[in-house]
This record gives C-alpha cells, structure tokens and sequence, in this order.
C-alpha cells in the first residue's frame, strides 16, 4: 500500500463487503437467511439463554428482521419461545433438539473456523488487529458525531 487515506479506506470497504460475503455465503449453503444464521450463531455462543430483545441488541439487525428470522426458524422447529417465569411477556429464543442438530451442523462449524483462523493468524496478531480495528471505530465515531451524520434514534 502506501497511498492516502482514501486508499486506505477503499481497502479496509472490500475487506468489510469479503468479510460480509463469507458470511452469507455460510447461511446459503446452511439453507437459511443470514439474519437466522446469525440468530443461530448467538444462541450458541451465549453463555444464559437469550431473549429476542437480547438478540436485537447483540446483532444490531433492524428489530422486524430479527422477529422474521426467529419466527422462521421456530417455524421450522429449530427453536422455541420459552416463557421466563415472573415476567409479562418475555421470553427466552432456545434450540430444540432439531435446532441443536441443526446448530451442530451448521453454526458450529463457523465457530470452529473462526477459532482456527484466530489460531493460524496468531493470538497476538489477532489481539492487535482488533484493537487497531476498535481505535479506528472509535476515530470514525467521533469524526461522525463532529459531523453530525448519525441519527441517534436508530
């Protein structure tokens, strides 16, 4: 490299579009959308069970494609609504037993890979590649807000 910022900028775009495409190519060949791909992907990672407002938060997909996606898979009977005692109407997104078989075949694989990737890329690369990628996320925040381009009622 050795450009401007611009060029910069151009690169680390593809990289995000590369990163974004594995991914959905990933819940293609699962048979499922992305968003149900990734509903899937945070069940399985979360350490308590999760509700769906949970899920909004975590994935940061619009609220109406993550309803659509969980319905989907409930549909499919890959999850269930589990009603969380004590509460008006919440309630916990969890697999059944054909959504853990899914998850096995399907997400699990994903978090394998990832965890290879990190591994064959070095812990210690990989630990300062997500703090440059975080000091810059930061720098854009701030340039954004100096802007006045974010709508902080999304």
């Amino acid at each position: 490299m050795g450009g401007g910022a611009r060029e910069y900028l151009d690169t680390m775009g593809r990289q995000d579009k590369q990163f974004a495409a594995l991914y959905r190519q990933a819940a293609a060949a699962f048979g499922i959308s992305e968003c149900a791909m990734w509903v899937l992907y945070f069940i399985r990672i979360a350490e308590t069970p999760l509700t769906q407002h949970e899920l909004i938060e975590l994935m940061m997909f619009p609220k109406q494609t993550i309803n659509s996606a969980v319905f989907s898979l409930v549909k499919r009977g890959y999850l269930r609504l589990e009603p969380i005692p004590g509460t008006h109407n919440r309630k916990h997104v969890q697999l059944t037993p054909a959504g853990e078989a899914f998850a096995r075949s399907t997400v699990e694989r994903l978090i394998r890979a990832e965890e290879q990737a990190v591994t064959a890329m070095g812990l210690q690369r990989a630990e300062r590649y997500v703090a440059l990628r975080n000091e810059f996320l930061d720098a854009l925040h701030s340039e954004f807000e100096r802007e006045e381009v974010l709508d902080h009622g999304a």
